[in-house]
Protein backbone atom coordinates (compact mmCIF):
# COMPACT_ATOMS: atom_id res chain seq x y z
CA UNK A 1 0.00 0.00 0.00
CA UNK A 2 2.94 2.43 0.52
CA UNK A 3 4.72 1.65 -2.64
CA UNK A 4 1.24 2.50 -4.58
CA UNK A 5 1.23 5.51 -2.43
CA UNK A 6 4.18 6.90 -3.55
CA UNK A 7 2.77 5.70 -7.37
CA UNK A 8 -0.01 7.58 -7.13
CA UNK A 9 1.74 10.82 -5.49
CA UNK A 10 3.60 10.77 -8.88
CA UNK A 11 0.22 11.02 -10.88
CA UNK A 12 -0.87 13.98 -8.85
CA UNK A 13 1.62 15.99 -8.89
CA UNK A 14 1.77 15.33 -12.56
CA UNK A 15 -1.81 16.50 -12.23
CA UNK A 16 -1.08 19.16 -10.11
CA UNK A 17 1.71 20.80 -12.03
CA UNK A 18 -0.12 20.42 -15.52
CA UNK A 19 1.96 17.32 -16.88
CA UNK A 20 -0.71 14.91 -17.42
CA UNK A 21 -2.80 17.86 -19.11
CA UNK A 22 -0.10 18.72 -20.84
CA UNK A 23 0.48 15.35 -22.43
CA UNK A 24 -3.24 14.31 -22.80
CA UNK A 25 -3.82 17.83 -24.95
CA UNK A 26 -0.67 17.41 -27.18
CA UNK A 27 -1.73 13.92 -27.67
CA UNK A 28 -5.36 15.19 -28.06
CA UNK A 29 -4.09 17.27 -31.00
CA UNK A 30 -1.76 14.75 -32.63
CA UNK A 31 -5.33 12.20 -33.17
CA UNK A 32 -7.43 15.20 -34.28
CA UNK A 33 -4.74 16.06 -37.04
CA UNK A 34 -4.62 12.64 -37.98
CA UNK A 35 -7.53 11.80 -38.20
CA UNK A 36 -7.95 14.95 -40.49
CA UNK A 37 -5.28 13.76 -42.56
CA UNK A 38 -6.79 10.21 -43.21
CA UNK A 39 -10.32 11.32 -43.90
CA UNK A 40 -8.56 13.85 -46.89
CA UNK A 41 -10.86 13.11 -50.04
CA UNK A 42 -7.35 11.59 -51.48
CA UNK A 43 -6.31 9.20 -48.36
CA UNK A 44 -9.92 8.10 -48.96
CA UNK A 45 -9.56 7.23 -52.30
CA UNK A 46 -6.26 5.26 -51.75
CA UNK A 47 -7.73 3.35 -48.74
CA UNK A 48 -10.92 2.63 -51.84
CA UNK A 49 -8.32 1.32 -54.13
CA UNK A 50 -5.86 -0.53 -51.50
CA UNK A 51 -9.83 -2.32 -50.07
CA UNK A 52 -10.02 -3.64 -53.61
CA UNK A 53 -6.73 -4.10 -54.35
CA UNK A 54 -6.76 -6.92 -51.18
CA UNK A 55 -5.27 -7.22 -47.48
CA UNK A 56 -2.00 -6.92 -48.49
CA UNK A 57 -2.56 -3.46 -49.46
CA UNK A 58 -4.37 -2.31 -46.90
CA UNK A 59 -2.03 -3.64 -44.87
CA UNK A 60 0.97 -1.95 -45.71
CA UNK A 61 -1.26 1.39 -45.70
CA UNK A 62 -1.76 0.60 -42.21
CA UNK A 63 1.88 0.03 -41.58
CA UNK A 64 3.11 2.74 -42.95
CA UNK A 65 0.45 5.26 -41.00
CA UNK A 66 1.27 3.34 -38.07
CA UNK A 67 5.22 3.41 -38.49
CA UNK A 68 4.84 7.48 -39.02
CA UNK A 69 2.67 7.70 -35.90
CA UNK A 70 6.06 5.63 -34.24
CA UNK A 71 8.16 8.51 -34.99
CA UNK A 72 5.97 11.31 -33.86
CA UNK A 73 5.80 9.53 -30.59
CA UNK A 74 9.28 8.97 -30.35
CA UNK A 75 10.02 12.68 -30.61
CA UNK A 76 7.14 13.32 -28.11
CA UNK A 77 8.42 11.26 -25.22
CA UNK A 78 11.85 12.07 -25.96
CA UNK A 79 11.00 16.10 -25.55
CA UNK A 80 7.82 16.79 -23.65
CA UNK A 81 8.26 13.71 -21.12
CA UNK A 82 11.58 14.48 -20.61
CA UNK A 83 11.37 18.18 -19.65
CA UNK A 84 8.47 17.33 -17.44
CA UNK A 85 9.41 14.50 -15.23
CA UNK A 86 12.77 16.18 -14.72
CA UNK A 87 11.57 18.08 -12.00
CA UNK A 88 10.01 15.08 -9.97
CA UNK A 89 13.14 14.17 -8.18
CA UNK A 90 15.02 17.65 -7.51
CA UNK A 91 11.49 18.98 -6.06
CA UNK A 92 11.42 15.29 -3.62
CA UNK A 93 14.60 16.49 -2.25
CA UNK A 94 13.27 20.37 -1.70
CA UNK A 95 13.96 21.44 2.23
CA UNK A 96 10.32 20.22 3.65
CA UNK A 97 9.42 17.68 1.43
CA UNK A 98 12.24 16.28 1.66
CA UNK A 99 11.67 15.99 5.68
CA UNK A 100 8.48 15.02 5.45
CA UNK A 101 8.58 11.94 2.53
CA UNK A 102 11.67 10.60 5.45
CA UNK A 103 9.56 10.95 8.52
CA UNK A 104 6.93 8.29 6.82
CA UNK A 105 7.31 4.83 7.33
CA UNK A 106 9.03 3.77 3.98
CA UNK A 107 12.21 2.77 3.23
CA UNK A 108 14.74 4.82 0.63
CA UNK A 109 14.77 2.66 -2.11
CA UNK A 110 11.26 2.32 -1.93
CA UNK A 111 10.53 5.71 -2.71
CA UNK A 112 13.00 6.08 -5.91
CA UNK A 113 11.17 3.00 -7.02
CA UNK A 114 8.51 4.69 -6.36
CA UNK A 115 9.07 7.62 -8.14
CA UNK A 116 10.43 5.91 -10.79
CA UNK A 117 7.24 3.49 -11.38
CA UNK A 118 5.01 5.97 -11.47
CA UNK A 119 6.65 8.01 -13.92
CA UNK A 120 6.61 4.90 -16.25
CA UNK A 121 3.03 3.98 -15.45
CA UNK A 122 2.44 7.68 -16.45
CA UNK A 123 3.79 7.72 -19.70
CA UNK A 124 2.71 4.05 -20.35
CA UNK A 125 -1.23 5.49 -19.75
CA UNK A 126 -0.59 8.16 -21.74
CA UNK A 127 0.99 6.25 -24.89
CA UNK A 128 -1.96 3.87 -24.73
CA UNK A 129 -4.25 7.11 -25.22
CA UNK A 130 -2.00 8.34 -27.81
CA UNK A 131 -1.28 5.44 -30.04
CA UNK A 132 -4.18 3.42 -29.00
CA UNK A 133 -6.52 6.14 -30.38
CA UNK A 134 -4.47 5.66 -33.75
CA UNK A 135 -4.77 2.49 -34.57
CA UNK A 136 -8.31 2.16 -34.04
CA UNK A 137 -8.74 5.23 -36.40
CA UNK A 138 -6.55 3.94 -39.22
CA UNK A 139 -7.69 0.04 -38.32
CA UNK A 140 -11.30 1.89 -38.57
CA UNK A 141 -10.24 3.27 -42.02
CA UNK A 142 -8.50 0.60 -43.45
CA UNK A 143 -10.36 -2.03 -42.36
CA UNK A 144 -7.62 -4.02 -41.40
CA UNK A 145 -7.01 -4.43 -37.68
CA UNK A 146 -2.68 -4.82 -37.06
CA UNK A 147 -2.53 -5.86 -33.62
CA UNK A 148 1.30 -6.37 -33.62
CA UNK A 149 1.83 -2.19 -33.53
CA UNK A 150 0.37 -2.28 -29.91
CA UNK A 151 3.78 -3.96 -28.88
CA UNK A 152 5.05 -0.27 -29.85
CA UNK A 153 3.60 1.17 -26.47
CA UNK A 154 5.53 -1.09 -24.55
CA UNK A 155 9.21 -0.17 -27.23
CA UNK A 156 8.06 3.63 -26.06
CA UNK A 157 7.27 3.05 -22.63
CA UNK A 158 10.95 1.25 -22.36
CA UNK A 159 12.73 3.86 -24.13
CA UNK A 160 11.08 6.81 -21.92
CA UNK A 161 12.22 3.88 -18.68
CA UNK A 162 15.84 3.68 -19.87
CA UNK A 163 16.29 7.74 -19.84
CA UNK A 164 14.09 8.51 -16.66
CA UNK A 165 16.44 5.84 -14.82
CA UNK A 166 19.20 8.53 -15.82
CA UNK A 167 17.35 11.72 -15.17
CA UNK A 168 16.59 10.30 -11.80
CA UNK A 169 20.38 9.57 -11.33
CA UNK A 170 20.94 13.31 -12.21
CA UNK A 171 18.36 14.89 -10.37
CA UNK A 172 19.99 13.24 -7.33
CA UNK A 173 23.36 14.28 -8.10
CA UNK A 174 22.40 18.04 -9.17
CA UNK A 175 19.05 18.26 -7.30
CA UNK A 176 18.52 21.03 -10.30
CA UNK A 177 15.61 20.45 -12.57
CA UNK A 178 17.17 22.79 -15.18
CA UNK A 179 20.70 20.74 -14.94
CA UNK A 180 18.74 17.66 -15.22
CA UNK A 181 16.78 18.92 -18.66
CA UNK A 182 19.81 20.25 -20.40
CA UNK A 183 21.92 17.19 -19.60
CA UNK A 184 19.42 15.04 -20.47
CA UNK A 185 18.24 16.79 -23.71
CA UNK A 186 22.02 17.31 -24.85
CA UNK A 187 22.53 13.48 -24.07
CA UNK A 188 19.98 12.57 -26.46
CA UNK A 189 19.62 15.05 -28.89
CA UNK A 190 23.37 15.59 -29.76
CA UNK A 191 25.88 12.20 -27.78
CA UNK A 192 23.66 9.43 -28.26
CA UNK A 193 22.88 10.09 -32.10
CA UNK A 194 26.60 11.14 -32.44
CA UNK A 195 28.25 8.01 -31.18
CA UNK A 196 25.24 6.00 -33.18
CA UNK A 197 26.22 7.32 -36.33
CA UNK A 198 30.17 6.94 -35.13
CA UNK A 199 31.78 4.39 -37.59
CA UNK A 200 30.11 6.03 -40.14
CA UNK A 201 31.06 9.56 -39.33
CA UNK A 202 33.30 10.29 -36.78
CA UNK A 203 35.95 7.37 -37.51
CA UNK A 204 36.33 8.81 -41.63
CA UNK A 205 38.51 11.60 -39.47
CA UNK A 206 39.77 10.04 -36.41
CA UNK A 207 41.78 6.75 -37.43
CA UNK A 208 43.48 6.58 -33.58
CA UNK A 209 42.68 3.29 -32.21
CA UNK A 210 42.75 4.42 -28.52
CA UNK A 211 40.26 7.23 -29.11
CA UNK A 212 37.61 4.71 -31.48
CA UNK A 213 37.61 2.09 -28.18
CA UNK A 214 36.29 5.30 -26.03
CA UNK A 215 33.82 6.39 -28.26
CA UNK A 216 32.26 2.25 -28.39
CA UNK A 217 32.76 2.40 -24.76
CA UNK A 218 30.57 5.14 -24.03
CA UNK A 219 28.11 4.15 -27.22
CA UNK A 220 27.59 1.20 -25.08
CA UNK A 221 27.05 2.66 -21.62
CA UNK A 222 24.81 5.62 -22.67
CA UNK A 223 21.30 5.35 -23.35
CA UNK A 224 20.40 4.35 -26.82
CA UNK A 225 16.60 5.58 -27.80
CA UNK A 226 16.75 5.74 -31.42
CA UNK A 227 18.24 2.87 -31.92
CA UNK A 228 15.15 0.69 -29.74
CA UNK A 229 12.91 3.04 -31.84
CA UNK A 230 14.76 1.37 -35.09
CA UNK A 231 14.27 -2.57 -33.29
CA UNK A 232 10.80 -1.09 -32.48
CA UNK A 233 9.52 -0.26 -36.33
CA UNK A 234 11.70 -3.18 -37.79
CA UNK A 235 9.38 -5.64 -35.74
CA UNK A 236 6.18 -2.89 -36.79
CA UNK A 237 7.42 -4.00 -40.44
CA UNK A 238 8.00 -7.84 -40.29
CA UNK A 239 11.63 -7.00 -40.81
CA UNK A 240 14.78 -9.27 -39.18
CA UNK A 241 16.12 -7.11 -36.16
CA UNK A 242 19.62 -6.70 -36.85
CA UNK A 243 21.10 -6.53 -33.55
CA UNK A 244 19.87 -7.03 -30.04
CA UNK A 245 22.33 -5.14 -28.60
CA UNK A 246 20.79 -1.50 -28.00
CA UNK A 247 17.68 -3.51 -25.86
CA UNK A 248 20.36 -5.44 -23.72
CA UNK A 249 23.19 -2.72 -22.81
CA UNK A 250 19.94 -0.14 -22.34
CA UNK A 251 18.29 -2.43 -20.18
CA UNK A 252 21.89 -2.71 -18.08
CA UNK A 253 21.84 0.85 -17.71
CA UNK A 254 18.42 0.83 -16.25
CA UNK A 255 19.15 -1.25 -13.61
CA UNK A 256 23.02 0.57 -13.39
CA UNK A 257 21.18 4.04 -12.57
CA UNK A 258 18.10 3.04 -10.67
CA UNK A 259 21.11 0.69 -8.37
CA UNK A 260 23.66 3.60 -8.42
CA UNK A 261 20.52 6.15 -7.56
CA UNK A 262 19.28 3.68 -4.42
CA UNK A 263 22.63 3.36 -3.01
CA UNK A 264 23.46 7.28 -3.08
CA UNK A 265 20.03 8.14 -1.56
CA UNK A 266 20.30 5.67 1.00
CA UNK A 267 23.80 7.04 1.90
CA UNK A 268 23.01 10.89 1.63
CA UNK A 269 21.89 12.89 5.12
CA UNK A 270 19.23 15.46 3.75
Amino acid sequence: MKFKALIYGVFREAIAKKIFLGFFGISTLIIIIFLLMVNMDSVQGMVDTMKLTGQDAAKQFVIGSLGFMVDISYLLIITFCIVSVSSFIPSMLEKGSIDLLLSKPISRPQIILGKFSGGVLLIFASLVYLLGAVWIIVSAKSGYWYFPFLTTILWLTFSFAVIYSVVILIGLLTQSTVLTIIINIFLVFVITPLLGSRETVLYGFITNGTIQFILNLFYYILPKPGDLNIISKSLLQGEAVKSWQPLITSFLLMVTCLSVSIFYFKKKDY
